[in-house]
């Protein structure tokens, strides 16, 4: 999310089209970055849903507010800016 931001932004600014592979690597980028940051809370989630003795909906929930939304939501953004870096202006005359 951050680093698609920072990339589209400059690219906007600077007038620039850039290609396919060009507009959706930071995006890739971003998603391997969350899935990192994810991957290292996944243990001390899980260890904190067995110790709290959770039931089944109560590990649902804390596993959609602290997994896929998170995901999601840095995705999504991601997303909309590699659009926005891509996007040509049609002049309707």
């Amino acid at each position: 999310m951050i680093l698609s931001r920072i990339i589209a932004r400059r690219r906007i600014a600077a007038g620039q089209q850039p290609s396919f592979i060009a507009g959706w690597w930071p995006v890739a980028a971003d998603i391997a970055m969350i899935a990192a940051v994810l991957a290292m809370l996944w243990q001390p989630l899980l260890t904190a849903i067995y110790v709290a003795d959770l039931p089944l909906y109560g590990t649902i929930l804390v596993l959609l507010f602290a997994i896929y939304l998170p995901f999601q939501i840095v995705v999504v953004i991601s997303t909309i800016w590699a659009v926005k870096s891509r996007w040509i202006e049609e002049d309707s005359k």
